[in-house]
């Protein structure tokens, strides 16, 4: 169906396409603002890289942004239900340009690389970029609604739920269902992709979800925060005071570990699928 509408599209004259993409972008944008689901400077940032994607890879491209951002929204909502979640979680539900960008980066490089060299394979590259992040939403989203607490995915402990690095058999189920989807959304959308290349779309996501955890469990910044006695992502107390640095490396934040592991399946569906072209 949206290959339909792609021909439509690239058949209309540049200031129609762009008016287009922006209509439908900007409203999409402004609803998630509105529904707290972006700051200010998340909008900005969904808006630009909404328009550089709809304007390379047409409506196909732009569906796959418009699934990971809407079924956020309502995921999320989900999740809000566990109360002290903010305790651990550095960052509230709006996502800022940061996080925008760490979640979208990547596949925004894959688009523009396609438009530039035409190789089928990046389009490949661009659904696994955008299936890992989704799915890594999905697993910490709905994972925090398990009834017991994840378990680290390296010493198989009980850890509290919302702490990077923990895994629970709901969350990982999560991902999985995510990451099927946009191996169903590659071959749907792309039809010169090979059904080989799909499933390895869908494996290249849910492996980098798995970097995720592993990089969250050992290099993602944590802090000790005696007066509340928990390991959390703030560096600083509600009072403003530094905390103790409880494991891992300072300059790497979630940000920072969502954009690894979105590269993480970014390489790995580029080098396999060397294989199919």
């Amino acid at each position: 169906m949206t290959w339909l509408i792609d021909q439509r599209y690239f058949a209309l004259d540049f200031p129609w396409r762009l008016l287009a993409a922006s209509i439908v972008i900007v409203i999409v944008a402004v609803l998630a603002w509105w529904k707290k689901q972006l700051s200010i400077s998340g909008l900005v940032a969904a808006v630009i890289m909404g328009l550089a994607t709809t304007l390379l890879g047409g409506f196909s491209s732009l569906s796959l942004y418009l699934f990971f951002l809407l079924s956020a929204a309502v995921i999320g909502r989900l999740s809000k239900r566990i109360r002290g979640l903010d305790r651990i979680h550095k960052k509230g539900g709006r996502r800022d340009w940061m996080q925008v960008l760490a979640n979208g980066g990547p596949a925004l490089v894959a688009v523009i690389a396609h438009a530039v060299t035409r190789d089928p394979v990046f389009l490949a590259v661009f659904t696994a970029a955008l299936g890992e992040a989704c799915a890594d939403t999905w697993a910490s989203e709905i994972g925090v609604l398990s009834k017991k607490d994840p378990l680290s995915i390296l010493t198989f402990t009980r850890v509290p739920r919302g702490l990077s690095g923990g895994v629970s058999a709901l969350g990982t189920g999560a991902a999985l269902l995510a990451s099927l989807l946009y191996g169903v959304f590659a071959y749907s959308c792309y039809a010169v992709l090979p059904i080989g290349l799909c499933v390895t779309v869908a494996l290249t996501a849910f492996l980098g979800v798995l970097v995720d955890s592993m990089l969250g469990a050992t290099v993602q910044a944590h802090y000790y925060d005696k007066d509340d006695d928990i390991i959390t992502e703030h560096s600083k107390d509600k009072e403003g005071r530094a905390l103790k640095l409880a494991r891992g490396l300072r300059f790497i934040d979630n940000d920072m570990v969502n954009l690894l592991s979105n590269c993480v399946s970014f390489l790995l569906c580029l080098s396999l699928g060397q294989l199919f072209f």
